[in-house]
């Protein structure tokens, strides 16, 4: 297990050079991105941030969310991404439920969030002032694994939005997953597409650093689609992206030389589209909720595939197919996905009853250990890979 300070701070000593990050006509090398951090960080500590402090970061997709995602996790603190083409009641909702010690946010989106909210507004000359002149080294903080790393809000679908504590313990299983099964190098180059408040976008920030390659953040806000997304494929000369399925699809199908690995996710997706964007490239199917560090599986896909396959767990992770009286289900039966292992969260913040029912003892793991009841339903096949059913309740997502 590895903290995500220590696992960026490692590829900084082994690449000071390369370039980690780009946007617009922006560019800086490893170690510019870790000085920037590193500034950031000793602001913050100023104003008391700490372990185990949340810090809401309203930025949306920019230069300044990365570093800040950087900066809160060398501080000792757990960042709160907060979408800033969110409606304002729900920004205000995550703010306030995390019970966020402090909002970083620039000048543009100040008018979102409540007055009497605490914030440092980056862009304002007065903190880029402080911020410049903070230390460039590293803040001595030791970070536990154990600490919280992140509070992401998961949809609301199924009711209040609740905010899920993830700690640091299982980003390195997964980043060493994704460099194994994604491809990765230091030649990559990663389109950072999620939303901020979308786990996603900690599965994009970890392709790029814990590889060495280069995070590409495009321009402008909102959603990404159709022929612009793959004009910025295209020009950027992108190497890795996650695409959800219905993205996927309002995309033009082209010759893309320099995307040799996509990844889908996020919702279920049709053979007629693996076969569009299958050939010629590796293409997995992600699987995993919020509650297990992103994604727990990846099954690939390749023309010919027919059944909506997940296929098996990342390092340090363990899957049961489980029925109703929490037995282990032979192959070929439906049951319901039960996740275990060190990537699994703390559960959901200030709502120990919901957490209790769905973070539940592990009969099959050591003693004090807990799964997380999916409510997917799944099963075994033959060549001992996932293949996703559906959900095992009513649940209805509007967009």
């Amino acid at each position: 297990a590895t903290t995500l300070p220590e696992l960026f701070q490692d590829q900084v000593s082994k690449t000071p050079q390369a370039t980690a990050l780009e946007h617009d006509h922006t560019r800086l090398t490893y170690d510019e991105l870790n000085t920037h951090a590193n500034q950031l960080a000793h602001r913050l500590i100023a104003h008391g941030v700490g372990l185990e402090s949340r810090v809401a970061l309203l930025l949306g997709r920019s230069v300044e969310m990365i570093v800040a995602i950087l900066a809160v996790a060398k501080a000792g603190g757990a960042y709160v991404p907060v979408d800033p083409m969110y409606p304002r009641e729900r920004i205000g909702f995550m703010v306030a439920d995390s019970a966020a010690a402090l909002v970083l946010t620039k000048s543009e989106f100040v008018d979102l969030l409540p007055e009497e909210t605490p914030k440092l507004v980056l862009d304002e000359p007065d903190v880029a002032g402080a911020v410049h002149r903070s230390p460039e080294a590293s803040p001595e903080v030791e970070v536990p694994t154990g600490a919280a790393a992140y509070v992401i809000y998961t949809s609301g679908s199924t009711g209040r939005p609740k905010g899920v504590v993830v700690p640091h313990t299982g980003l390195a299983g997964l980043a060493q997953t994704q460099v194994e099964r994604f491809e990765l190098t230091r030649e990559s180059r990663v389109l950072q597409l999620a939303s901020p408040s979308f786990d996603a976008a900690v599965l994009e920030v970890l392709m790029a650093f814990a590889a060495g390659g280069t995070l590409v953040v495009p321009p402008g806000p909102g959603v990404l689609t159709g022929a612009e997304l793959v004009g910025v494929l295209a020009e950027q000369r992108i190497s890795h992206a996650l695409i959800p399925p219905s993205v996927l699809a309002s995309m033009p199908v082209v010759e893309l030389p320099s995307f040799r690995t996509l990844l889908v996710g996020g919702e279920a997706i049709g053979s007629e589209l693996v076969r569009q964007w299958a050939p010629g490239r590796l293409m997995l199917n992600l699987y995993g909720p919020t509650e297990a560090t992103v994604w727990v599986t990846s099954g690939s896909l390749g023309v010919h595939s027919d059944e909506p396959i997940i296929g098996g767990p990342t390092v340090n992770m363990r899957v049961y197919v489980l029925d109703g009286f929490l037995g282990l289900v032979p192959v070929g039966v439906v049951g319901e996905l039960y996740v275990a292992g060190v990537g699994l969260a703390r559960g959901y913040r200030g709502r120990a009853g919901l957490t209790a029912d769905r973070f539940v003892a592990d009969p099959f793991g050591p003693a004090g250990s807990r799964m997380f009841r999916t409510g997917d339903l799944v099963r075994w096949n033959h060549q001992g890979e996932l293949e996703y059913l559906g959900r095992a309740d009513d649940q209805v997502k509007v967009r």
